[in-house]
């Protein structure tokens, strides 16, 4: 069955590389394009050093906040761009997009609002195996239990 978008969540961990190669073998069957998006978590700050703001409709975070999302951001941006040069050779279309979020909510979101119909995905990212879920991540589990499209977990 040919897929027409393919997502790959990308930590840089070996499962991500691993989920994104298998994505590039299944894309090439009618060269579907594929996003890979990073989620950098949302950092959480005592809440003395928490500033949130409300101007012109817009809110605002901590300036310390959004330094460090910005410091972030930019390495992904580097690191995005070198697995980009590294798979060209595919002739695939790939995509790649940073959001700041809970990574499983941002995944699912982003799966609806971008008509993907295959996830392809790493069973565990950097966090590792919490008690509670020994054979499946926390974000795969929830990203299986929540999409309405093809997942494949790649171990």
């Amino acid at each position: 069955m040919p897929f027409n978008r393919i997502l790959v969540p990308f930590d840089t961990s070996k499962l991500s590389i691993k989920a994104l190669e298998k994505a590039i073998e299944l894309s090439s069957v009618n060269q579907s394009p594929i996003f890979i998006l990073h989620v950098i978590n949302e950092i959480p700050l005592p809440i003395h050093y928490s500033k949130i703001e409300l101007k012109n409709n817009e809110i605002t975070i901590s300036p310390l906040v959004n330094k460090l999302h910005n410091e972030i951001k930019n390495e992904m941006i580097g690191i995005l761009d070198d697995v980009k040069k590294t798979y060209a050779k595919h002739n695939v279309q790939i995509m790649t997009e940073i959001k700041i979020g809970d990574p499983a909510e941002t995944i699912i979101d982003f799966t609806k609002r971008n008509d993907i119909d295959l996830i392809v995905m790493g069973s565990i990212g950097h966090k590792g195996i919490s008690g509670m879920f020994k054979k499946l991540g926390s974000v795969a589990r929830k990203v299986a239990e929540e999409v309405n499209c093809a997942l494949l977990i790649v171990r």
